[in-house]
């Protein structure tokens, strides 16, 4: 019982005691009889945060992929290449001896000596020789550069975060309040049209 009926109810008392003694004890002709009256209550609905709302991270790894490329095995270099002379053989003709006169002495059908100058052609020969046709040379030859293929791995694409929201979650749920407080009140005994008194 709370503290404000117990007063009510302690007032009420004192009231009735006073209220017989006035009329005399039993003979009373307007009395009351004291009623208590509950509290009143009602049950309301209310929301409520069951969950807050939070952020989700999803994180989504690289993507790879090979891919296929061409590199340079050996570099593209240039050599010197020697060509040795090329020889020939020619044939050429020498004097082996100068045109000259010579004295001959000859005998005639008559037993006769006969001295003349006689002329003697020069006289020639052949000879070969070995000569040089093309002397020798350095060529500087370039060797082109070799090529290949190698496959290797790349980042297709980066990693990747996304934020996910998850709303707020929230509930309805039940409690009952105070309508009204208890209370007590006179009401009068014996049938009579008397108004209530309230204290």
């Amino acid at each position: 019982m709370s503290r404000s009926l117990k007063i009510i109810l302690g007032a009420a008392a004192l009231l009735s005691s006073a209220g017989l003694a006035q009329a005399g004890g039993s003979g009373c002709t307007n009395c009351y009889k004291q009623v208590v009256h509950p509290p009143q209550y009602r049950t309301v609905d209310e929301t409520v945060l069951v969950r807050p709302a939070q952020t989700i991270a999803h994180r989504t790894p690289a993507e790879f992929g090979t891919v296929q490329e061409t590199v340079v095995i050996h570099p593209a270099r240039t050599v010197a290449r020697e060509i040795p002379a090329q020889l020939g053989t020619v044939a050429e003709q020498i004097m082996i001896s100068p045109a000259r006169k010579e004295w001959q002495v000859t005998t005639d059908a008559h037993g006769r000596q006969i001295g003349c100058w006689v002329k003697i052609p020069a006289q020639y020969a052949v000879q070969h020789r070995t000569v040089v046709v093309r002397p020798a040379q350095v060529v500087h030859e370039t060797i082109p550069a070799v090529h290949g293929t190698r496959t290797r791995q790349v980042m297709v694409r980066a990693p990747q975060v996304h934020h996910e929201v998850i709303p707020p979650q929230y509930a309805t749920r039940q409690r009952t309040e105070m309508v009204a407080p208890a209370s007590a009140s006179w009401q009068p005994m014996g049938g009579g049209h008397h108004r209530p008194r309230h204290w």
